[in-house]
């Protein structure tokens, strides 16, 4: 059934009043259902106080399931009504015609053929008159694996590898060859002609600049003025002799301090005083129990429904 057009009083007045008085108000005023009026709302980006944005990875999993799951299903796992998932797939254009459902009788053929390589993906397209892509989907929801299998290089494959690996990308190699780029990188990795680069040599006055500063100052703040990771600087100071090992124990008089002061001064200040840095200021403050501890929103969630 072809829902009527909306006409522009109609959206005049969606516009004035839903983020105010929301979809069941203005669904008595013009006739329509409150669904209907949420889904027109959600296609105009007008929200009100009670829309819950669309996070990422609700959008993803949207994407990624909508043409395998009901709307009811997707809903249920997404905590939203159905007219707001089929609002969203609107909005990210994902309601075009849906495939037929997979019947039991495919699945179970999917099922039987995928795990075995020698059923090509081609072969079970024509057996379940599916396309690839939708195999493959349907396999990772039911939670199928499918044995990998390293393509054995002949001789002149490798040579023409050899040849053309300075002129040509891995892909256009593998598009010569038949093969996926990444079989290609792989093979590379193998033959050793694919060697990572050696990181730039460090100069004596790096060496005696860490030496220096190493645990005096931010590990983050030594990279950034030698231009390197902080896993770099890290990794250095092993060898250099000046490794962190374990960390210095909290003595009486630490912990005194902390609770005489953490809360009155800056953390950063605490830190200096006690030689210290400042994240492992933070974890004593919490060990000693000189900070409110967090409520995670998911542990109040559960809490409310147990007790309901």
């Amino acid at each position: 059934m072809i829902s009527k057009k909306w006409t522009d009083e109609e959206l005049d007045i969606l516009r004035r009043f839903y983020r105010k008085r929301g979809a069941l108000y203005i669904a008595s005023l013009i006739g329509r259902k409150p669904h209907s009026v949420r889904m027109k709302a959600h296609e105009l980006g007008i929200k009100n106080k009670e829309s819950r944005p669309w996070k990422e990875w609700e959008k993803h999993y949207l994407i990624k399931n909508y043409q395998l799951k009901k709307n009811a299903s997707l809903g249920r796992t997404l905590r939203r009504s159905p007219s707001a998932i089929l609002a969203e797939a609107k909005k990210l254009r994902l309601t075009e015609p849906r495939s037929a459902y997979w019947t039991k009788k495919e699945k179970e053929i999917l099922i039987a053929l995928y795990p075995e390589r020698k059923n090509s993906l081609q072969y079970i397209s024509q057996l379940t008159t599916r396309s690839v892509a939708a195999i493959m989907m349907m396999a990772q929801v039911l939670g199928l694996r499918r044995p990998q299998h390293d393509h054995e290089w002949t001789k002149e494959e490798h040579e023409y590898f050899v040849k053309h690996r300075k002129k040509k990308s891995h892909k256009e190699i593998a598009n010569d060859l038949g093969l996926t780029a990444s079989a290609v990188g792989h093979h590379a990795s193998r033959s050793g002609l694919l060697k990572r680069s050696r990181g730039r040599p460090w100069t004596e006055e790096e060496k005696e600049y860490i030496r220096q500063n190493y645990k005096k100052i931010p590990t983050r703040e030594i990279a950034a003025k030698l231009e390197r990771t902080m896993d770099a600087v890290i990794n250095l100071a092993g060898p250099l002799g000046i490794s962190a090992g374990m960390p210095r124990p909290w003595s009486k008089e630490d912990e005194e301090y902390m609770r005489n002061y953490f809360g009155k001064k800056p953390i950063e200040e605490i830190a200096t005083a006690l030689g210290r840095t400042v994240p492992a200021v933070s974890t004593m403050a919490v060990k000693f129990k000189l900070t409110k501890p967090r409520r995670r929103k998911g542990r109040r969630i559960r809490s409310v429904q147990q007790s309901l």
